[in-house]
Order: structure tokens, then C-alpha cells, then sequence
């Protein structure tokens, strides 16, 4: 069975996408079987991307088709083997932004975050998407290895509030991660420390959360894991690029003459700031901004990033379509629009409800408990 889902009419002639691809943690349960059914060629490119990445896992990996189309009943249990949400988390991304473009929805500018830039730069067309799935699955393995002992944190305050919180804690090995929104901040850690700060900010009034990801990242002290993961990526094949990827590491868009294996490898020491990349592209032509992946973390963030954002969201996460009685996503994927003065519409036109404790208001944090034992990493 197949929906009518048409994007593409939302859009208007002269509208320019920008597909944004988050980090792991940021989405709940992948449902590929939405995408799936937009059409049968939405069908096709899905398992294809799944067929593909499965090539560059290791053996005796869980199948991706299983687990996220033929019988998502068993991602529960399969994502409890350490690097498995990571992995499906990327093979979604990429899933997602080729079902988008068979239903006529072709990207101009891409945006990842944190480990998102993986996804983008593959469907950029810089790397092939079993490479980028044997990447992503090392990438799992030394930051678990390098950054053990240490942890990531969310709050709810710009990056000058939260230096705040770190100065207030005494604790200077806690350092900003990841700016996700003007008001959503990411700190990594040891974890005795990055505990300090999170209690602190509480002291403080700020609403803050301990993350799922059990390993530092996008921190100094990951220097030399950079230099590791770079060494077992660097012999991939880079290829031409064949759309605009923006980095919120490196702080501008690639270019062919880059290195992009080193480009990604200052990933896992140097800060992710979303906020100035989305306005970049904004700036770019970028006029409606499309989140390849499950859910609409990274819609909420370019909302509150961008005055006026336009949005497409067409993939909602399983649990959040459950717990709200929807049918799936992909029946009704519409562009949303900023609501001056108010909180953001999602996508499906729906006002979003102030965050409550453990949430933030950028969505970076899981929908609930049961969703955060699935995403362990960022």
C-alpha cells in the first residue's frame, strides 16, 4: 500500500532545499516504512540505501532491512549492541534524502550535524554509501575506545549562560560541544565533572539533561583520535561534489580541493555550531530547510536559528506518531512556517508544546526514556 505523499507540492516553483542531517541521539525510532510508502520508487531507493550500507558493516551485524523495513518489532533489541543506532541512524539519513528525491525534491545546499556530516557529504555524492557506513562504524569504535569515562550534556541557554553553568560547577574540563540553537547548548565532559555542570545549571534555574552518549566528543581532549580515525578513512575514494555541503565545524561550505576525511576527523575534537551554518545558507538562496532523517530536531533548530524559516519535516519518529494517534508520517507532510511572536508549527502544522524536563526546545533531546536507551551517541 502506498500514500499519495507529494512533497513537491508543498513547495513553491522557485524554492531552494537545504537537507539537514542530524547527529545520532537526535531522532527517535527510524520509520523507514513510511518513506517506503510514498511510492514505488521511494520503496526501491530505500531498500537499495539499506542493501548498500549493510555492505560496509562488519559480519554478523544485524540486518538494516530487517530491523528498519521488512520487521521493525526486532530495532529495540538490536540497537542494544553498541554502534547499531549510530549505524541505523546514518542509513536512515540516507534513505530518506533519496526517497525525498524521487518524489521530486532535490537538495541544492546540505548541512550535518555532528556525525550527520557523514550522511551529508555521501549524498552529496563525495563518498559512496557503503563507505560511509564502514566510516561511521569506525568512528563508533574509537570515539567508545578514546572517549571513555566521559559524556555529553544538554541545557537549555545560549553558549554564554552555559559557560556560566561550567564557571559556576569549577569544572574547566566540561567545554561547549555543540551549539544547536541560540538557546540550546551541547557540553562534553569526564563525567564527574559534566555531572557538576548539569547540577549547577539546575541551581540556576536551567533546564538540563545528562545525554545518552557515553564517550566525549567534540572535545580537546580527543586529540589524537582524530588522527586515528582519519588514518582508517583517509583510503575511501573522494569524489566530486554535487551539492553545497556546509560545515558547522569548519565553519563554511566544502569544496573539491578539500581534504573531506580530515574535514570530518575535526569532527571529533572541534565544536558543531548549527546555528551560524543555517544562516549561512539561508543566506546562500536556502528557502525551505528539509530534514533527511526521522523526526524534525533539526527543522526546530533552524526555526529558531533563521526568522521566517520554512520547514519540511516528512518523516516524524514512530514513537511521537504513536503517542500523538497519528497515522504514519508521510500522509500529510506539509512546509511549515515560523509563527512570528510563537513557538514553531511542526510539520504538520501542529504547535509544539513548551519542552518539559529532559526536553529542549530545539528537540535535541530523546522524546522520552524509552527512546533514549535507543540512541547512545551523538
Amino acid at each position: 500500500m502506498f500514500f499519495s505523499f507529494r512533497p513537491a507540492e508543498e513547495l513553491k516553483p522557485d524554492d531552494v532545499c537545504a537537507f539537514l542531517f542530524a547527529g545520532t541521539g537526535s531522532t527517535g525510532v527510524p520509520d523507514l516504512l513510511s518513506a517506503a510508502r510514498w511510492g514505488p520508487a521511494a520503496a526501491r531507493a530505500v531498500a537499495d540505501v539499506l542493501d548498500a550500507a549493510q555492505e560496509g558493516l562488519p559480519p554478523r551485524w544485524p540486518s538494516l532491512r530487517t530491523i528498519l523495513l521488512d520487521d521493525p518489532s526486532h530495532y529495540r533489541a538490536a540497537v542494544r549492541v553498541p554502534g547499531v543506532a549510530q549505524l541505523c541512524g546514518y542509513a536512515a539519513s540516507v534513505a530518506v534524502d533519496r526517497a525525498l528525491r524521487t518524489a521530486g525534491i532535490q537538495p541544492a545546499h546540505a548541512v550535518g550535524q555532528s556525525f550527520g556530516e557523514i550522511a551529508a557529504l555521501v549524498c552529496a555524492g563525495a563518498f559512496g554509501v557503503a563507505d560511509g557506513a564502514r566510516m561511521a562504524t569506525g568512528l563508533v569504535e574509537v570515539l567508545a575506545r578514546r572517549g571513555a569515562g566521559g559524556g555529553m550534556g544538554l541545557l537549555e541557554a545560549g553558549e554564554d549562560g552555559t559557560r556560566d553553568c561550567i564557571r559556576a560547577a569549577g569544572a574547566p574540563q566540561v567545554v561547549v560541544a555543540c551549539l544547536n540553537a541560540p538557546s540550546v547548548t551541547v557540553v562534553s565532559g569526564p563525567a564527574g565533572p559534566l555531572e557538576a555542570v548539569l547540577a549547577a545549571a539546575a541551581r540556576r534555574g536551567v533546564r538540563a539533561v545528562r545525554l545518552a552518549v557515553p564517550y566525549l566528543s567534540h572535545h580537546p581532549a580527543m586529540a589524537g583520535a582524530d588522527q586515528e580515525w582519519y588514518e582508517m578513512i583517509r583510503g575511501f575514494p573522494q569524489r566530486t561534489l554535487e551539492v553545497r555541503v556546509h560545515s558547522p565545524v569548519r565553519g563554511g561550505a566544502y569544496t573539491d580541493a578539500d581534504d573531506l576525511h580530515r574535514a570530518l576527523a575535526d569532527c571529533i575534537v572541534r565544536p558543531v555550531r548549527l546555528p551560524e551554518a543555517l544562516r549561512a545558507v539561508h543566506a546562500a538562496g536556502a528557502t525551505v530547510f528539509t530534514e533527511a532523517g526521522p523526526g524534525s530536531a533539526l527543522c526546530e533548530c533552524a526555526r529558531l536559528s533563521v526568522p521566517g524559516a520554512r520547514t519540511l519535516a516528512p518523516l516524524r519518529s514512530r514513537s511521537r506518531q504513536t503517542a500523538a494517534g497519528r497515522e504514519p508520517s508521510g500522509t500529510s507532510g506539509r512546509v511549515a512556517h515560523h509563527a512570528p511572536g510563537g513557538l514553531p508549527g511542526d510539520a504538520h502544522g501542529d504547535a509544539l508544546a513548551a519542552p518539559g524536563p529532559g526536553k529542549s526546545a530545539a528537540g535535541i533531546a530523546p522524546d522520552s526514556d524509552r527512546e533514549q536507551e535507543d540512541h547512545d551517541g551523538h
